[in-house]
């Protein structure tokens, strides 16, 4: 198993303003597709022209996600004061109220009275908030959150399984087939994006086939990060992933046979795998992060 650290997305910084400025000068959001470099004025709301103040807000909102993402705001860590931060984005305090408000909704931010706006720990996020848990899924916490996940469908999908070898139809199993053919071929290929989306799309169909609209719900809410779970479990680990493989043609055999028990337990095996490797691999992040802590306790 190797032991490297996710390479997250590349922020579209906030934190140039008009000196040019970075981050490390104590900006914060400020410049990325701002008035000035859009060519767009700021009215007295701080919208640019043709864009409404909420949707500025949005937008400015999804940045510093962006860049919470990236490591310019890490967890615990105080965002910069009120004015500095609005004038970097170039946009309006009030604008920016709207964006922190909704972070804080998404369980992101925090707001202590007299001390400033923090960031909280990603465990602490919005649970079912797709853009959130995509975020989450990039960081390097992101290992705790694919063993949390593969927890939650190994509860789950066991019982799905079983009652898709009960209700799946022909179209059911020709998805099914489809998803399997599209992860040999991408694996052979060595092309892992395609190889990890057949590979949630196959679970995909079993939920289809399985008929339950709160389960169909509840795995299409964390959807985007399911996926972006398993392109890095994939390249983290080969032999697991080759073996899913095998794993999804096992169970898609079971339910073609409406054995509904054997679905089950095959589905069971096959995400004890998985809970196995994600746990290691969350378990060896909290290790790193205790070893950074240490080494900035000690500097101080």
């Amino acid at each position: 198993m190797t032991d490297r650290k996710p390479r997250p997305r590349k922020p579209a910084h906030l934190t140039t303003g008009r000196d040019g400025r970075g981050p490390g000068s104590g900006g914060a959001a400020g410049g990325a597709g701002d008035a000035r470099s859009s060519g767009g004025a700021r009215d007295s709301g701080g919208s640019l022209t043709g864009v409404s103040r909420s949707g500025l807000a949005d937008q400015l909102a999804e940045r510093l996600l962006d860049e919470i993402v990236a490591g310019v705001y890490p967890p615990d860590s105080r965002l910069p004061p009120e004015p500095v931060l609005a004038e970097r984005a170039g946009v309006s305090r009030l604008t920016l109220r709207e964006a922190i408000k909704d972070l804080r909704q998404r369980g992101v931010l925090r707001v202590q009275q007299g001390r400033g706006t923090f960031v909280n720990q990603p465990d602490t996020w919005a649970p079912f908030d797709s853009t959130v848990l995509n975020a989450r899924a990039l960081l390097e916490s992101g290992y705790e959150l694919a063993h949390e996940l593969t927890e939650l469908r190994r509860i789950v999908e066991r019982g799905i399984a079983e009652l898709a070898a009960v209700r799946r139809t022909d179209e059911d199993l020709d998805r099914m087939e489809a998803a399997v053919a599209t992860m040999r071929e991408a694996w052979a290929a060595q092309d892992l994006d395609t190889f990890s989306s057949a590979d949630v799309n196959f679970h995909d169909a079993l939920l289809r086939a399985a008929g339950n609209a709160f389960a169909l719900t509840l795995f299409h809410s964390v959807d985007g990060a399911l996926r972006s779970v398993r392109r890095r479990t994939v390249e983290e680990n080969a032999e697991l992933a080759e073996r899913a493989i095998d794993y999804h043609a096992k169970i898609m055999s079971a339910v073609r046979r409406k054995a509904r028990r054997s679905a089950g337990a095959l589905m069971d095996e096959h995400l004890q795998e998985t809970e196995d490797f994600t746990a290691a691999l969350a378990a060896s992040a909290r290790a790193r992060a205790d070893e950074d802590a240490t080494r900035t306790r000690r500097r101080a």
